[in-house]
């Protein structure tokens, strides 16, 4: 019907062996292909706006199975607007930018394209646990676990973990102020008492088995320190946004 599944439900497709007439009913796909980078030859360095006059000229759509994506060439922000909000309608996150004169840079979206998305409701959360990094920085604590507050078990749940974004000095920082509070360490892991709390963003919150609280949420990133904080958000609110956003 055109509408978006989390990918969990979708990754049920991936790799599989068996059912897969079965699956593919249950849970249909279309692609829907946005680039061109080979044609015969690769085509890198032509431009965004010669790249995708030639994927319209090779791809033949077919309802419910193949479509070029929603494109529009302009520079007024109203229509943008509008197809930010006909995006976010539909369930996406939200538009991707790209300028018409730019060439293809893999890894690199600097100066050639960007994401347009709605910003998430920030979540004030305690460091639970880290790792310690490997390589250059393994005198610091890396990864972090994140956690939230369960009011009615007065108790910390983890709701994902965080990993990129930060910069050394704040790798340095963070080690600092988590050391004094280890409680336990088991190999690169360690927990620590909750009482560091930052202000993190994300992208969205989805249902995880992974972690305690039964939430993760989707590339969590440090905003900054909450030393004026002593307690994270609770569950409760975390289930909310999650209700809010579905």
């Amino acid at each position: 019907d055109g509408s978006t599944i989390p990918f969990q439900r979708l990754s049920k497709r991936i790799k599989r062996k068996y059912e897969i007439q079965k699956l593919k009913a249950e849970i249909p796909v279309e692609v829907r292909p946005f680039d061109l980078i080979y044609l015969e030859e690769p085509i890198l360095e032509q431009s965004y706006s010669e790249r995708w006059n030639k994927l319209k000229e090779i791809v033949e759509e077919k309802e419910e199975e193949l479509r070029l994506v929603d494109h529009e060439d302009t520079d007024e922000e109203e229509v943008v607007n509008e197809m930010q909000q006909k995006s976010l309608s539909e369930g996406h996150e939200g538009l991707m930018m790209k300028n018409l004169e730019a060439e293809y840079k893999p890894g690199n979206r600097v100066g050639y394209m960007v994401k347009l998305k709605p910003v998430m409701e920030t979540l004030d959360l305690a460091i639970v646990g880290a790792k310690w990094s490997e390589g250059r920085r393994s005198d610091w604590l890396g990864r972090l676990f994140l956690g939230c507050y369960d009011k009615e078990n007065n108790e910390y749940l983890e709701v994902g973990k965080m990993a990129t974004g930060l910069t050394d000095e704040q790798f340095q920082e963070i080690t600092e102020k988590l050391k004094p509070l280890i409680t336990n360490e088991e190999g690169r892991k360690v927990d620590v008492r909750p009482e560091v709390m930052v202000e993190v963003e994300y992208e969205e919150i989805q249902e995880s088995p992974t972690y305690s609280s039964g939430y993760a949420l989707r590339f969590p990133r440090m905003k900054q320190f909450r030393e004026d904080k002593e307690k994270a958000d609770s569950l409760e609110k975390i289930k909310g946004l999650y209700q809010d956003q579905n």
